[in-house]
């Protein structure tokens, strides 16, 4: 019940985010157009009191009447509750107060104490500015209040009020009370919803260890058909379903999508290609097919889903140009300006990063986009129109078309930005409600985690159909050559650590392996429509077999996702998936050849650029290529060292690690290209200098200075390798760079 209990506060913080601040004037309410209701009696009230001794960044005043005035005086105002004379009710759990504030307030924070910590602490959203109008605030802390043992004699509340000075806030009536039948309500759903998940969980787990006497063969997609090829061995008949990417096959129990009648033997059924299911129009493109069989009005599974499969695709709109040619091992970021083009010149970069938020540059309309003086490109699909960013876009093809001029190989990564960060500025949508749309229902940010990224929403109809129309929109406009190329595509971010990476809430292992591989099948499907060359990268961190599972932040091992990344591509049709490896040094340390957690064992705890052995055997086993022939591409996506100051010796160590990692990628054929990271210096990434240049403007190297570490990689490939590469050598410890490279001996 693990993921029950966690996920509990995570509703509740939500129903505070979405439903916490609501008129407490009846007649403004039908000014607004709600009907007013009659307030349901509160019950288990408990009356609190504002510790006025116990405050920061706050000038509060307490009235006769018992409302507190306050100014916020810095940026980190809060107030502590007086502490408790007795014991909480058990049955007190909802935190409520009435409050006029002159702004809006994010970041509404509850401490739990004693003891007062950082570790017991709950986010509960934000405060809705009402300089003028009473408003009540609600957060629901019943699984706080559990989970911290709090409501003993002395316990006390911090609530801290966001981060912003000159906010003058008025409080009254702070207490806490019972849930309300709407909150129990919300409650039981969400625990419904929950162990739905704990046994999707379960019944994945058996499913991918199960075998089953009947079986769809093959799913063929044209321009306007879908065929499905199989054999049915059983009595009596039994049903062909189809289960669209929102939807959990194994939670089914009764299949009304496409229920078609089969009999015994083999069959073939061909359908259209495009219908309407649950008021949309959908691609079939990005079903999955199954058998069932009808035993007491429930249907039981009798074979496992089968997607379409990856070479039998509608090649109809396919791009004729052939893929990438050439060794591209010397790859890095750019971008489009002058300045960075030139750098890419002098470099002689093959293969270069270009992140497309395409998701974040999506308007729902075209009203939205012009009332902000945005025009827009107009997309078809399914049907439907879809709009992105005119300017944005031209400046993509701009930049592309730059690359396709140098013959550099592009890949793409696309992630779903969310729009309620702990920093309210960042990673915003230009469409405020599509991105809402889009982020993952259970997108959280626990306390020591960035959220930076979101997993996109598949739990509902209308988001997959946005996020098929980007994917549709992205390969169909850049796989061509006419607006530049796009050559491979990287789906989210090292989603081995999605707390921080590809945010999707508290989730068990092959549940969200399960969710993910969802993301990359549409994207695969919808893409080699247009570039039968494409693969979709999965991108990981360097954590091989290390992982750490808690509530509040999982970090998954990369192998055993890729593991069961394999074993659905074997039960439900292989597909052109690669990898997208991030083999940084164990902590960013120049000194990659001495990471201790990393070994030459296919077990190994990290795999970083010391031990690249170990990645190139893998993608090399049979039982890990497509299927168990074609070798998967592996590229290393995100890689590089970090110099901690700009003495000589670090500058010295950072050059050594490239050239390191470099001639490592060389030897290794599994291995198709590495992408250092990052192009500069940056005050993005806190302590780390990643770059292959200085920080732009440095007072000491000027406009972009160059690294000892950009004349390494400049070097690398041409006729001045050994010249510049070779006085590193004496760094690793070797005489030769053949003498970096080991035997992995344990598979």
């Amino acid at each position: 019940m693990k993921l029950l209990y966690t996920y509990i506060s995570y509703l509740f913080l939500g129903v505070a985010t979405i439903c916490a601040c609501s008129s407490s004037d009846p007649v403004q309410d039908e000014v607004n157009g709600n009907k007013p209701t009659s307030p349901e009696q509160e019950t288990a009230v408990n009356n609190l009191k504002i510790n006025t001794g116990s405050v920061n960044d706050l000038n509060i005043n307490q009235s006769n009447n018992g409302e507190y005035k306050m100014l916020t005086t810095g940026a980190d105002p809060w107030f502590c509750t007086v502490p408790l004379e007795r014991k909480n009710s058990e049955n007190s759990v909802v935190l409520t107060f009435e409050y006029k504030s002159s702004k809006r307030i994010d970041g509404i924070q509850v401490f739990f104490a004693n003891p007062l910590s950082a570790e017991r602490m709950e986010n509960c959203g934000s405060i809705e500015a009402s300089p003028s109008t009473w408003k009540t605030f609600s957060c629901n802390l019943y699984t706080a209040i559990e989970k911290y043992s709090w409501g003993n004699s002395q316990d006390y509340l911090r609530i801290d009020l966001g981060g912003d000075k000159d906010v003058m806030i008025y409080l009254r009536d702070i207490r806490l009370r019972g849930m309300n039948s709407v909150e129990q309500e919300a409650i039981e759903a969400e625990k419904n919803r929950l162990q739905a998940i704990e046994k999707l969980e379960t019944e994945l787990t058996n499913y991918l260890k199960s075998s089953y006497a009947s079986e769809i063969t093959q799913v063929q997609v044209t321009e306007d058909k879908v065929t499905v090829t199989g054999r049915y061995n059983g009595s009596g008949t039994c049903s062909l379903v189809e289960v669209t990417p929102y939807e959990n096959l194994l939670l089914l129990t009764q299949f009304k999508k496409c229920k078609t009648d089969i009999t015994n033997g083999n069959f073939t059924v061909t359908l259209d290609r495009i219908t309407e299911y649950d008021g949309c129009k959908y691609d079939r493109l990005l079903s999955k097919w199954a058998l069932v069989r009808t035993v007491n009005d429930k249907d039981e599974l009798l074979s496992f889903g089968r997607y379409a499969d990856a070479d039998l695709i509608d090649q109809s709109k396919a791009s004729s140009l052939p893929d990438y040619q050439g060794d591209i091992t010397k790859g890095g970021e750019s971008g489009g300006t002058p300045l960075e083009l030139a750098d890419l010149d002098a470099l002689g970069l093959k293969a270069v990063l270009k992140g497309i938020p395409v998701t974040a540059v999506m308007w729902s309309s075209q009203a939205k986009a012009q009332a902000v003086g945005d025009q827009v490109i107009v997309h078809r699909y399914c049907g439907k129109d879809y709009y992105f960013s005119k300017g944005y876009f031209e400046s993509v093809d701009q930049e592309l078309l730059e690359y396709q001029k140098r013959n550099v190989v592009v890949f793409t990564v696309i992630t779903i930005r969310p729009e309620t960060p702990k920093d309210k500025n960042a990673w915003l949508n230009y469409d405020h409600e599509l991105g809402m749309l889009l982020q993952h229902p259970d997108y959280s940010e626990p306390e020591g985690t960035i959220g930076a990224f979101s997993m996109v929403n598949l739990d509902q109809p209308e988001s997959v159909n946005y996020y098929a129309a980007a994917l549709d929109f992205l390969a169909s406009r850049y796989s061509d050559g006419t607006h530049g190329r796009i050559h491979r595509y990287v789906l989210h971010n090292e989603i081995d650590d999605p707390f921080n990476w590809n945010n999707i809430g508290y989730k068990p292992l092959t549940y969200y392996v399960d969710y993910v591989t969802k993301s990359f099948r549409m994207g695969h499907n919808i893409i080699r429509q247009y570039n039968p060359h494409a693969q979709i990268l999965v991108p990981v961190t360097q954590s091989w077999t290390r992982e750490s599972i808690k509530p509040t932040r999982t970090e998954f091992s990369v192998k055993k996702i890729f593991d069961l990344l394999n074993q659905f591509s074997a039960k439900e049709g292989d597909f052109y998936w690669g990898v997208g490896y991030h083999s940084y040094p164990e902590k960013f340390s120049s000194k990659t050849w001495l990471d201790p957690s990393a070994t030459f064992s296919m077990n190994t705890h990290l795999l970083t650029f010391k031990n690249l052995e170990v990645l190139d055997k893998w993608m090399k086993m049979p039982v890990n290529k497509y299927k168990g022939t074609k070798q998967r591409d592996c590229w290393l996506t995100e890689n590089g060292s970090s110099t901690p100051n700009y003495t000589d010796e670090e500058l010295q160590l950072q050059a050594a690690c490239a050239a390191y990692a470099l001639n490592k990628v060389k030897r290794l054929s599994g291995i198709q290209t590495l992408i250092w990271h990052a192009i500069s210096d940056n005050d993005v990434e806190g302590n780390l200098n990643l770059g292959l240049h200085y920080r732009r403007n440095d007072p000491k190297y000027g406009e972009w200075g160059r690294k000892p570490s950009w004349y390494v990689y400049q070097a690398f490939g041409t006729v001045k390798e050994s010249e510049v590469l070779d006085p590193y050598l004496k760094y690793v410890g070797v005489n030769n760079w053949d003498e970096i490279m080991h035997d992995v001996t344990d598979y």
